[in-house]
């Protein structure tokens, strides 16, 4: 709860205005961070709520976790996203892999005045500029959050609105537990335990 959920938490606080009833989010990942930023928006938001990834499996998971919608990121992503949440754009878009391809993506799917905030640390960079997204959207960046958060993130879960989707590992197996992450086959957070 301390990283996969506050982080994303605190994301979407600065956005709740904007996720009132016939709203959308958008979350860009599904996975450690972006199914636990699925079951904040469901508890906190009257949003639709579309997950966008690039495995099958992360999709199941969103739809477990809350989303209404899932995406399969890819070429055809921004037309699908546009089918469902018009061509006015969505309201709120959360980029929680932070890569060249998907901030490409959150940009074509934010609506003018939107909040499009980058979430995940994967490196990538969104060329801003007056044509570049869409008018008067506010593009952010946010790191963790508060003490305050936390305990917010702690009574949601003590209350079971939140629950990590978890693959333990063995101490003895956290090199394979970094392999199937950097491959992209762990659902939800991977977790190493001492033997």
């Amino acid at each position: 709860m301390t990283d996969a959920a506050l982080t994303p938490y605190h994301a979407i606080k600065r956005s709740l205005p904007m996720l009132g009833a016939n709203s959308t989010a958008v979350v860009i990942g599904a996975g450690g961070l972006g199914h636990m930023a699925i079951q904040i928006l469901r508890a906190l938001t009257g949003a639709t709520i579309i997950a966008v990834d690039q495995r099958a499996e992360a999709l199941k998971v969103a739809a477990a976790a809350g989303a209404d919608h899932g995406v399969q990121a890819g070429d055809d992503a921004s037309e699908e996203i546009t089918a469902l949440v018009g061509d006015h754009g969505a309201d709120v878009v959360l980029d929680v892999v932070g890569a060249d391809t998907t901030l490409a993506l959150a940009a074509s799917v934010v609506r003018p005045l939107g909040h499009l905030t980058i979430v995940g640390i994967g490196g990538g960079t969104l060329p801003v500029s007056f044509f570049s997204v869409p008018y008067e959207a506010s593009v952010a960046t946010t790191y963790w959050g508060s003490i305050p958060e936390l305990m917010e993130v702690i009574s949601m879960a003590q209350r079971g609105q939140l629950r990590a989707e978890i693959s333990r590992f063995d101490l003895d197996d956290a090199v394979d537990a970094y392999r199937k992450l950097a491959a992209g086959d762990v659902n939800g957070r991977a977790v190493i335990v001492p033997n």
